[in-house]
């Protein structure tokens, strides 16, 4: 049966148009970046506030040296931090930070504890008289948390002074202590050649991928969503039967994928441009570029990805008999498409492993799992990869518009028992 492409294009019109006029679409387009960046900021910041504050009350160091190697240690610890250490502050040298932290000696562990107790010292350190044959360090503090270790880093380079004092000059202690301060690290980007790569470069290089493959794995599931609680919802009211009258099952079927895949690329539009827009400073100041082979590559995954995930919910919506079983149904194919983000380490690490490769062909996975292999700084997809994965992927999802079709005519107007299985395969093999 030929499909009148005026009744698909008007069902298309009604459901693109319901759905973005919905306030949950609005609330999806606006609240869910903002949701993810105050996340990201909340699970960043403090812990960067959290090391910058242990360094700000290290004030004071007890030192019990048995060994005798500190006698002419300095009686001050200063630390001091880079500006470019913090994503979150000023990038400018004027934004350095220093701390001081003064050093008291005591004769024995006992009276150095008792300062302890008493918050005349902040931290112990117990120097044992065989500490150059066993390396063997105490250091003792009332409390502690995963940040204590910030304290850690200016004690080790006071005791490298100490320990140098009067055997070597003072640029070369300093050097000793901090060796790799003025390190530059060049890596090879995406174009083969070497450039700058900097904390602010790194934290980006994280984001990009994380990013595009969350909005790309998001879009695909919004929109089956969206399909699912369609299909599912007006199967429940009845009201299909009235829409059976007037248009065929092809005609439903591919107007409300059209219409809701638009809102679905309206959607991700939103989230680029939001996004772009609030990225966009730090961006230019970490030298970052997107390529736009990059841009199209995402639409057309979503495009595939959305066709596979779309044709699959749809006839989940058709099969059951409420919202509910649609939404348990739809579980186990929903959490594929974000399979890849627990395997993101090895993913953006390794981006040629056969793991990464893996992921990135099959077809439940693909789209989020390629668009972390594209957008990883370490690596680069050859492109047999890219045409062979969406080459899997339009295949899959052909099959998938194949068989919810056959189960969209028979499974619209049936309410009762949900059909198991063998049913199910049978009304595929009978449509």
């Amino acid at each position: 049966m030929s499909l009148s492409w005026s009744r698909v294009f008007t069902i298309a019109r009604r459901e693109y148009l319901t759905t973005i006029r919905r306030k949950a679409f609005l609330f999806t387009v606006i609240g869910l970046p903002l949701f993810y960046t105050v996340l990201m900021v909340i699970m960043i910041k403090p812990q960067i506030s959290e090391a910058i504050r242990t360094l700000r009350t290290f004030r004071s160091l007890g030192v019990v040296d048995s060994s005798g190697l500190l006698a002419n240690a300095p009686r001050d610890i200063r630390t001091e931090t880079d500006a470019g250490e913090n994503p979150f502050g000023n990038a400018s040298p004027a934004a350095t930070q220093v701390f001081h932290a003064e050093v008291k000696f005591y004769p024995d562990q006992v009276a150095a504890e008792k300062a302890l107790r008493a918050s005349e010292v902040n931290q112990v350190l117990v120097v044992p008289a065989d500490y150059l044959q066993t390396g063997k360090l105490r250091r003792y503090a009332t409390t502690t948390n995963i940040f204590s270790s910030a304290s850690e880093r200016p004690v080790t380079r006071w005791l490298v002074r100490a320990l140098l004092d009067g055997r070597e000059d003072s640029l070369r202690i300093e050097r000793v202590a901090r060796p790799a301060r003025g390190l530059d690290l060049y890596a090879l980007n995406n174009k083969g050649e070497f450039e700058l790569h900097d904390d602010r470069r790194e934290m980006f290089d994280f984001l990009i991928p994380f990013a595009m493959g969350m909005l790309l794995g998001l879009s695909i599931v919004i929109g089956g969503q969206y399909l699912l609680q369609g299909v599912a919802e007006e199967k429940e009211s009845r009201i299909l039967e009235s829409l059976m009258c007037t248009v065929t099952p092809d005609e439903l079927l591919a107007g409300k994928l059209i219409g809701l895949g638009s809102a679905g690329l309206t959607m991700v539009g939103a989230w680029v441009l939001i996004g772009s827009t609030a990225a966009a400073p730090g961006a230019l100041l970490a030298n970052v570029h997107i390529a736009p082979r990059l841009i199209a590559l995402a639409v057309g995954y979503f495009l595939l990805g959305y066709l596979f995930y779309g044709s699959i919910m749809t006839g989940i919506g058709a099969i059951t008999n409420n919202m509910r079983e649609a939404q348990q149904f739809s579980f186990m194919f929903t959490i594929m498409n974000f399979i890849p983000f627990y395997l993101m380490t090895t993913i953006l690490g390794r981006p040629d492993s056969g793991l990464a490769v893996g992921l990135s062909m099959f077809p439940p996975m693909a789209p989020v799992a390629m668009m972390l292999r594209l957008a990883a700084p370490t690596g680069s997809v050859p492109i047999w990869q890219i045409v062979l994965s969406m080459g899997l992927l339009a295949g899959a999802g052909w099959l998938a518009i194949f068989v919810a079709g056959r189960i969209f005519r028979l499974g619209l107007l049936m309410h009762g028992k949900t059909p198991n299985l063998p049913e199910i395969l049978r009304w595929v093999r009978e449509a």
